[in-house]
Parts: structure tokens; sequence; C-alpha cells
């Protein structure tokens, strides 16, 4: 096997690989950085002027929590990406997506991973001026350096920086009160988790009758549980703070970091149960659409059903909306002359798409 610039070789199968933010080579980290900073300052298309492409996804991740769907009682809305067991499909969908505009800009680049239990390295070589940016402790302020900042001083521009750009400014309709530059400020939660708390949480199979064991899975992933590991999902957000505890989190470039490392392992748990149950497939490894919640007895909302397409890649279908302000839908990419998606679509890494993808272990 080869790997070259994110894209592995493997006989004549061609495989996009993300690797630990960690242990990128500085090209690659670079790279990386240069397709977040290029797409900042990409024109949405048919977009208000100012707006860019990477405004636009982080205006869907607010939108996407007050989703309008075909035959809903009016005043009602449904939340297409959290809190309910869509929440690992609609967002490997949501990265899959920024990935491929990434590539756009950058060819072969892909998103690395935030290995949440790596945290010495984290805040040496991903918390630092030559990656992300350095963390803040205390009430949310701006990022202090790295190329993040609003502006980044001519002097402190790589080689690489784009013609044109000042700096990674947050657009004002997507600022939740925290201003033009990026900001973090850690609220005090206890992070990170342990090693043995995640090597736990990717063989969690807790079998009830009735109840798929991703239920189970999901929820200690998305919120976290002290007899797993309380320090996942929500807890990594808060840790960073400013905007990325927000609605609009994409703000901040570690999201797409984070979140690959949310969709690794659930990659790695579904890997554990293919495993552990000969001639099974993927859709074995996601409740069935009869399913209700164990937690609630509630049916799972549309869209987190296994055969519910993700909003926005609904294609064309009528009825879809968002309840946002008119300014946040104003920023809203349009989908509706692409596929429609649907979760069980996306419950493969390696047959989402044309090309695929797989995580490389830690190094």
């Amino acid at each position: 096997m080869s790997t070259v610039t994110g894209t592995s070789t493997m006989g004549s199968t061609t495989m996009d690989v993300r690797s630990s933010a960690t242990s990128l080579p500085e090209a690659e980290r670079d790279r990386f950085l240069e397709a977040v900073i290029r797409l900042k300052h990409q024109p949405a298309p048919g977009g208000p002027e100012g707006v860019s492409v990477y405004d636009q996804y982080v205006a869907v991740h607010g939108a996407v929590m007050a989703v309008i769907t075909p035959g809903l009682p009016p005043g009602e809305t449904v939340n297409f990406g959290h809190w309910n067991i869509g929440f690992l499909a609609w967002h490997r969908q949501y990265l899959r997506s920024f990935e491929l505009q990434l590539q756009a800009q950058v060819p072969g680049v892909t998103i690395p991973y935030w290995d949440w239990t790596d945290h010495v390295d984290a805040v040496t070589r991903l918390f630092s001026p030559d990656f992300l940016g350095s963390l803040r402790e205390g009430p949310p302020g701006p990022v202090p350096d790295g190329v993040l900042r609003n502006p980044v001083p001519p002097a402190d521009r790589p080689a690489w920086w784009p013609d044109g750009a000042d700096g990674f400014p947050i657009h004002p309709v997507l600022r939740e009160g925290l201003g033009a530059q990026l900001s973090r400020g850690s609220v005090g939660v206890s992070w990170p988790p342990t090693q043995a708390g995640v090597d736990q949480l990717e063989q969690l199979v807790i079998d009830r009758p009735g109840a798929h064991p991703l239920w189970y899975f999901w929820l200690v992933l998305e919120e976290g549980h002290p007899q797993v590991t309380s320090r996942t999902h929500n807890s990594g957000h808060n840790f960073i703070g400013g905007h990325m505890s927000g609605a609009f989190s994409p703000n901040d470039p570690v999201f797409w970091l984070h979140h690959a490392n949310v969709d690794r392992l659930w990659a790695n748990w579904q890997a554990n149960r293919l495993a552990a149950v000969p001639g099974s497939q993927p859709e074995d490894h996601y409740p069935p659409p009869d399913q209700d919640s164990p937690f609630d007895g509630e049916p799972a909302p549309i869209g987190h059903r296994i055969d519910d397409e993700m909003w926005p890649w609904v294609g064309g279908a009528p009825g879809y909306g968002a309840d946002v302000s008119p300014a946040v839908t104003a920023l809203l990419p349009d989908f509706s002359d692409e596929p429609a998606v649907s979760v069980r679509q996306v419950l493969d890494p390696a047959t989402i798409d044309d090309l695929g993808y797989r995580y490389e272990p830690p190094a």
C-alpha cells in the first residue's frame, strides 16, 4: 500500500485516507490549512455578496436543528443532526460533503481527526500557532495566533497564503454575539477522555430485547455517560468553547477534526460489530425503521431512520425548509440538483461515494 496526499492505493482501488492530526507531515498539515482558508474565501455560487462556501456549511449546521418537513404540523420542526440516532449518519454525510469541497480547492486533501486521548500531542502539535492556533481558558476571546486570526499580519502569512485573503473572518450572521474573530474559551469541562474509556466505547454492546445496540453507542458518543466515558462529543465542543459551543460551531475548523474523530469511533464500532457477527452487513448494525427508542418509547424522527433522506440532501423533494431567520436562510447552499442521500447510503465509509474513505490508525 502506498499513501500519497491523503489517498491510498490498494490494488486497483483508490480511497481517501483520514489520518491523525498530530501525526500529519508538515506539508499535509499546510495543504489542509490552505484548503480551509481558500474555501473560506471562495464565493458561494449564487449566494449573497460576501458569503463563502465555508460560511454556507456553517449555516447548514445551525439550520439542521430546526428542519421543516413535509406533513409536519405547523410550528413543529425536526433536528436532523442531533439528539437522536441519526446524529451519526448526518454528520458523516456532512463531513464528507465538506471534504469534497476542500478537495475542490486543494486536490487530494482530507480531514484529519483529533484523537481525543492523545492530549499531550494535541496541545503541542494541533493547538499550536503552526496548526489551528492555541486554546484559551475562561471567557471567550479571540484565537491569539496562527492562520485563523482575523486579520493575519502579512509577516505571519505562510508561503501558500491565497492572494486577496486578509484572515479568517466570521460572517456577521453566524457570530452568535462573539464578533468577527474566531473565539475560544474552555468552560472548564473535564478533558481528555482516557484511552480505556474510548476502547470501552468502541466495544460497547448493550443487548436488550427490542433495543438495537447502536442506540446506546450513539447516546454515549454524542452526550457521554459516566459508566463508560463522559468525555465525548458534547464535552469536546465545550472544552474548546467560544464559537465551538454554539449552533454555528463549524465556524471553528477544530469542528471538522472533532467530528472526524466522532465518525472514526463509529467506524471502529461498526468494524467490531461486523467482525463479531460473521456475514452481517452495515445495515444490520443500524436500528430497523420500525424500532422505537429504548429511552422514551418514541419512534425515531424523520431523517433518522435507515431509509430516510437527510436534509439538506433531499434532492428536489418539496416541502422541506428550515425555521431559521431569513438572514441564515439566505446563506444556505442549494443541493436540489444533487441526488438525495439516505441514512442507509452512508453506513459504509468505503462506499459512501465513488471514492470512499477510511481512517488510518493513530501513529
